[in-house]
C-alpha cells in the first residue's frame, strides 16, 4: 500500500447544515443538534488505472465511503476522541478508464452512544465533521474540498433519545422520498447540490493547521483492525398478520411503533409463509411481520421493498419473543424505521444491530413486496476449519458454539453482546481476547482492545466501559474495580502470547496506576478494605461487603502479573513493590482460612470473617499464588466438586422473570441476603468467572478436570442455545465473556500454551481427563502449531521449540514433527 504523509491535503468539512458548528470563541456544541447526516461527492477523471490508489477517510462520529458505488470503508473504529482512526482502503480495484466517483455518507450523533462519546471542543473542530482523501499512484490526491459536492442528509431525522433498557443504541428514522436515487453511482447527475463548506479550525497560537489531523481527534493512525465482515443471514421463519394501526405514522420511534402495534395484531389470522421467498402483502392498511433468524445474527439490516411511496416500514430486532412469536418490550433495544419513496426502494441500515427475531410493522396505502436480512459486519479472526475436536460429541459442540458466541461480541471492539448494548467494557474481554489468542490466527483485536481501554482517569482507574455512555469516559464517576484487574491480565497475555515489549511497555505505567488506585483502602494487615464503587465479581451474589477475598485475591492476581510484566521488561523496583504488595495480602489473606471445611471464605464485616464461600474467593486465591502448596490438591478437589454448588444470581433472574424493576433494584442497591446454607455450600461462579475457576485448577495441577467442567455448558446446549447466555439464568442470549470453555479445550485439553513470551519457545501438556482423544491447531506468531492426543499416543508438529509434558514425563524438543508413545 501507498506510504501516505502526516499531514492529509484534505480539509474538514461540515456534516449536516453549518447552523450547529462549534462556536469560535465558546467552542460550544448545540447540545440539540443530534443524529446529523451529510452525502458528500467527488467525480474525477484518469485517463489511466493507477497501479495503486488509497482512500482514507474520517469523521464525527462515523462514515461510510464509496468508490464508484462499491463500499470500501466504513468506520471509524470506536476510540477514545483523542486518539480517534482513520480508514484506509486500498481502492485501485474499484477504479476506471475516465469519470469516477468518490462517495461519503458522514452521521454525526451528537449525544453518547454505547459506542461514542461526544468529543472535546477546540475553536472550530469537536462537532460534526468529515474529511477523505484520495492519493494515487503518482502522488496526485483528491481530498474534500470546497469543490466536493455535499447534500445535508434531510433524509434523516432524528429519533427518540433513550436509555432504553440500558441500551445506548440510537435508533435510524429515514425518510427516502428525501433521499437521492443511485446518489453513490458514478452516473447520478449531482449538478444542482450545493458545494461543501470546509472548516477553518482556529488553535491556540498561531501554528494551528487546517487540514488533518487536527486537534481534537489526534494523528488519525490508520485503524488497527481488519474492515468486518460476514455472511449473508436470512430468517428461517416468517409469519404475517393484519394489525390495527395504533397512532399518526411517525408519532412514535420504531421500537415504540412495533410494540404498539403488537397490541393490535389478529393473531387468529396468522399465516405462517415461506422463509425464502419475499413477503407479499396483497391489501393496503397495516400489517406485521415476525421473523425468526434461527439464531443470534449482528449486522446491518438489509431491506429490499416495492410499495407504494410513504409505506412506513417500522423494524424491531430482539432477543426474546412471547408465545405468540412476538417482541418481548424489556429485550427490544435496536430499531429502523423506512418511508418508501415508491421506486427503487432498498436500504441498509447505518449501524449494526443485534438480535434473534425481528417484528416488522408495516403501513401501506397498496400492495408491498417486502424482503429482510442482516449483512453481518464482524471481525474475521481468521481461523482453520478445525481448531479443535475430540472423543464427545458434547465438547465439540461447546466449543464451536464458543467460537461463534466471541464472533458475534467481536466488532470494531469486543464488546459484551451484540443484542442489548454493545458496549466494550473494561473486563469482559478478558474472555474474548483469550479465546481468539487460542485460535485465531488474526490477532490484532485481541492487541487493540487493550490499548482501546487504555484511558485511565486522573486518579489512576480506568473506567467500566470504554467509549461509552454508560461509565465510559476518563471522567465519569461510574467504574469496576476489578474490571481493571481483568484489563491487567489482557496485557499479562499480550505478553505471553505476542511477546510485543514495546506493547506490553506502553501499557504498564496505566497497570501500575490501577494496582497503586487500590493502596488507599490497605489495613494494617495489607488486605483492602470498604473498597468504594462497584464491586462486581461476576452477577453471582458473592458476598463482598467489608473486607472482600475475591477482590483481594484478584489485586493479588493483578499484582503478580505486573511482577511477571515488569520484570520482563528489565524493571526490577516495579517488580520487586509488586511481590511484595502480594506477599502481605497473602500472610492477610490466612484469615479466611477454614481449616474444617479446607477453603477460604468469602469477607470480613466488623472484624469477624463471616461463614459464605465462594468458587470466586477460592480460585482467586489460587491464580494469586497465595494459596500454600499442600492445600492445592485439596483445594482443586473442592472447586471440581458440583455437590456443595448452589447458584445464585437474584439481578438476573428476577429480569430473566420479568421483574424489571426488581432485577435493576438489586444491580443498584445489593443483592438480598443469601438464602443458602452457608455453613455447608459453596457459591457457584457465573459463565464469566469460571475462566478463573478453570484457571485455578489448571494453577492446582488439576488441568485433567477442565474438560469435564466445561460440559457445564452443557446445559445451554440442551436449552437450544446457540450462542452461550450472560449468565445461567437470565441475561442476554449471546455473551462472549461466557465463552472460557473454547479457549480452555485448546490452552488445557490439548495443552498448547506460550513456554516463553512470544511463544519463543512453546509447552503442550495435555489434560485429557476422562476423552478417549483430542486433536486440534493452535496459532503462535511463527504458525501453527498441531496437536494430537490419545491414550498412550502423543503427536505435534511445532513451529519453535517445545516442552513436553505427557505420560508423567517431561520432553525438550526442537521444532519439527515428533511422536511419543505408540510404538
Amino acid at each position: 500500500m501507498l506510504e501516505l504523509p502526516y499531514r492529509w491535503d484534505a480539509r474538514w468539512v461540515w456534516i449536516g447544515d453549518t447552523g450547529h458548528r462549534p462556536g469560535l470563541i465558546s467552542g460550544s456544541v448545540d447540545p440539540k443538534v443530534r443524529d446529523r447526516f451529510v452525502l458528500l461527492r467527488r467525480s474525477f477523471e484518469l485517463e489511466q488505472v493507477p497501479e495503486e490508489a488509497v482512500l482514507r477517510a474520517v469523521a464525527n462520529s462515523r462514515l461510510v465511503a464509496w468508490v464508484n458505488g462499491h463500499e470500501v470503508a466504513r468506520g471509524p473504529v470506536r476510540a477514545d476522541a483523542r486518539s480517534t482512526c482513520c480508514e484506509l482502503a486500498a481502492v485501485a480495484g474499484h477504479l476506471r478508464r475516465g469519470r469516477n466517483l468518490i462517495a461519503v455518507l458522514g452521521r454525526y450523533y451528537g449525544v453518547a452512544t454505547a459506542w461514542w462519546l461526544p468529543t472535546p471542543v477546540t475553536l472550530g473542530l469537536g462537532g460534526a465533521a468529515v474529511a477523505a482523501e484520495l492519493t494515487l499512484a503518482d502522488g496526485a490526491t483528491i481530498g474534500t474540498d470546497e469543490s466536493w459536492r455535499a447534500l445535508p442528509g434531510s433524509a434523516w431525522v432524528a429519533g427518540p433519545h433513550l436509555l432504553r433498557n440500558g441500551s445506548g443504541f440510537l435508533p435510524e428514522i429515514v425518510d427516502a422520498r428525501q433521499l437521492p436515487v443511485g446518489w453513490t453511482e458514478v452516473e447520478f447527475d449531482d449538478g444542482e447540490w450545493p458545494f461543501a463548506e470546509p472548516i477553518d479550525p482556529v488553535n491556540d497560537g498561531y501554528l494551528g493547521v487546517q487540514q488533518p489531523p487536527s486537534d481534537p481527534f489526534g494523528p488519525l493512525p490508520p485503524r488497527p483492525i481488519p474492515r468486518l465482515s460476514g455472511e449473508t443471514r436470512r430468517p428461517v421463519s416468517v409469519a404475517l398478520m393484519p394489525a390495527a394501526a395504533v397512532g399518526a405514522v411517525g408519532a412514535e420511534g420504531p421500537i415504540e411503533q412495533v410494540i404498539a402495534d403488537q397490541r393490535t395484531a389478529d393473531l387468529s389470522a396468522r399465516a405462517e409463509l415461506p422463509a425464502s421467498a419475499a413477503v407479499e402483502i396483497a391489501a393496503a392498511g397495516s400489517h406485521l411481520v415476525a421473523l425468526d433468524f434461527g439464531r443470534t445474527v449482528a449486522g446491518t439490516v438489509c431491506l429490499e421493498l416495492e410499495a407504494a411511496a410513504g409505506t412506513q416500514i417500522d423494524w424491531a430486532l430482539s432477543e426474546e419473543v412471547d408465545d405468540e412469536g412476538l417482541l418481548v418490550s424489556d429485550f427490544a433495544h435496536t430499531g429502523l424505521r423506512y418511508t418508501a419513496r415508491g421506486s427503487a426502494d432498498g436500504h441498509e441500515s447505518f449501524d449494526p444491530v443485534g438480535g434473534r427475531y425481528a417484528v416488522v410493522s408495516v403501513r401501506s396505502e397498496g400492495p408491498v413486496r417486502l424482503r429482510a436480512e442482516i449483512r453481518e459486519r464482524l471481525f474475521p479472526p481468521d481461523r482453520g476449519p478445525a481448531p479443535f475436536r475430540c472423543s464427545d460429541p458434547l465438547l465439540n459442540r461447546i466449543f464451536e458454539i464458543g467460537l461463534r458466541t466471541v464472533d458475534l461480541c467481536s466488532q470494531d471492539a469486543y464488546v459484551d453482546c451484540p443484542t442489548r448494548e454493545a458496549r466494550a467494557w473494561t473486563g469482559d474481554f478478558v474472555v474474548h481476547q483469550s479465546v481468539h489468542l487460542a485460535t485465531a490466527a488474526d490477532w490484532s483485536l485481541a492487541r487493540w482492545h487493550p490499548q482501546l481501554a487504555n484511558a485511565p482517569r486522573g486518579d489512576g482507574m480506568i473506567p467500566m466501559a470504554i467509549c461509552s455512555d454508560l461509565g465510559g469516559g476518563p471522567l465519569e464517576g461510574s467504574y469496576i474495580p476489578d474490571w481493571a484487574l481483568h484489563w491487567i491480565r489482557a496485557v499479562h497475555n499480550l505478553m505471553r502470547y505476542a511477546g510485543d515489549r514495546e506493547l506490553v511497555a506502553s501499557l504498564l505505567g496505566t497497570a501500575e496506576r490501577v494496582l497503586r488506585w487500590f493502596e488507599p483502602y490497605r489495613g494494617r494487615d495489607g488486605l483492602l478494605a470498604e473498597v468504594p464503587g462497584w464491586v462486581l465479581i461476576d452477577w453471582s451474589a458473592v458476598s463482598v461487603a467489608g473486607t472482600s477475598a475475591v477482590l483481594n485475591a484478584l489485586w493479588a492476581r493483578g499484582l503478580r502479573d505486573f511482577e511477571e510484566l515488569a520484570g520482563w521488561l528489565g524493571d526490577g523496583g516495579r517488580a520487586a513493590w509488586a511481590r511484595e504488595r502480594r506477599r502481605q495480602v497473602g500472610a492477610g489473606f490466612e484469615q479466611f482460612w477454614d481449616p474444617e471445611r479446607e477453603l477460604y471464605r468469602d469477607h470480613r464485616v466488623d472484624g469477624v470473617v463471616r461463614p459464605a464461600a465462594s468458587r470466586h474467593a477460592n480460585a482467586a486465591a489460587i491464580c494469586a499464588g497465595i494459596v500454600p502448596a499442600e492445600r492445592l490438591g485439596a483445594l482443586a478437589a473442592t472447586l471440581a466438586d458440583r455437590s456443595r454448588l448452589v447458584q445464585s444470581a437474584p439481578a438476573l433472574e428476577l429480569l430473566a422473570g420479568g421483574g424489571l424493576s426488581e432485577g435493576v433494584s438489586y444491580v443498584t442497591q445489593g443483592n438480598p441476603p443469601p438464602w443458602w446454607d452457608l455453613e455447608r455450600q459453596i457459591l457457584e461462579a457465573q459463565p464469566f468467572f469460571r475462566y478463573v475457576v478453570h484457571d485455578a485448577l489448571a494453577e492446582a495441577g488439576r488441568a485433567d478436570l477442565v474438560a469435564d467442567a466445561c460440559r457445564d455448558w452443557g446445559a445451554f446446549v440442551r436449552a437450544g442455545e446457540s450462542s452461550w447466555p450472560e449468565t445461567w439464568v437470565g441475561g442476554s442470549h449471546c455473551h462472549g465473556w461466557s465463552s472460557t470453555p473454547t479457549r480452555d479445550l485448546i490452552t488445557y485439553v490439548l495443552g498448547v500454551q506460550p513456554a516463553a513470551p512470544g511463544f519463543a519457545r512453546a509447552r503442550v501438556a495435555p489434560g485429557l481427563g476422562d476423552l478417549e482423544w483430542a486433536e486440534g491447531t493452535a496459532p503462535t506468531p511463527h504458525g501453527p502449531l498441531w496437536v494430537k492426543a490419545e491414550a498412550g499416543r502423543l503427536a505435534l508438529e511445532s513451529p519453535v521449540p517445545v516442552t513436553v509434558e505427557w505420560a508423567g514425563e517431561r520432553h525438550e524438543l526442537g521444532p519439527g514433527r515428533h511422536q511419543l508413545g505408540g510404538g
